[in-house]
């Protein structure tokens, strides 16, 4: 009994780990084109990347892509091969430095303005003045009338 137990937890191991490796490993190398292909602008578009745009300079740049995938460089390497070509430009999301900082930081800056504003409106509250004896002795008075007529409104 036992060591049918074990065998079978010994199948249900190997068929999870089967599942896994088809699962996760299947088409590894075009998922990472793919991937590339979407952080890399159509020069010809300019407002898509290469994984959408129909032109034959996009379909030329995707396989310069798959080529270089298949060759083994990585995602850094692949991606310098087209900033050496086209410039940061050719990035879809530039990076974080130089000339493109604006363009991350333009951002942060609009949303730090636009909280110090909310918190100043907030913060600015209108000016209420207080009662004086004799009104506030006729606002207690007229809650404790409505409070016994028994109005049904909450005050």
């Amino acid at each position: 009994m036992r060591k049918s137990l074990l065998a079978l937890a010994g199948i249900l191991v190997l068929l999870g780990l089967t599942a896994g490796l088809l699962l996760s490993g299947g088409n590894g190398t075009a998922d990472r084109a793919h991937d590339l292909d979407q952080r890399l602008r159509c020069p010809v578009c300019k407002s898509v990347s290469i994984a959408e745009s129909p032109s034959e300079t996009a379909t030329a740049m995707r396989q310069a892509v798959q080529d270089q995938v298949a060759a083994g460089r990585s995602d850094q390497q692949v991606l310098g091969f087209f900033r050496a070509r086209y410039g940061d430009w050719v990035l879809l999301d530039p990076p974080v430095s130089g000339r493109t900082l604006w363009v991350w930081l333009l951002p942060l800056a609009g949303i730090a303005a636009g909280a110090l504003l909310l918190a100043g409106l907030l913060r600015k509250r209108p000016d209420v003045p207080e009662l004086a004896g004799d009104e506030r002795a006729r606002v207690e008075l007229a809650l404790r009338h409505a409070r016994e007529q028994g109005t049904g409104e909450t005050l």
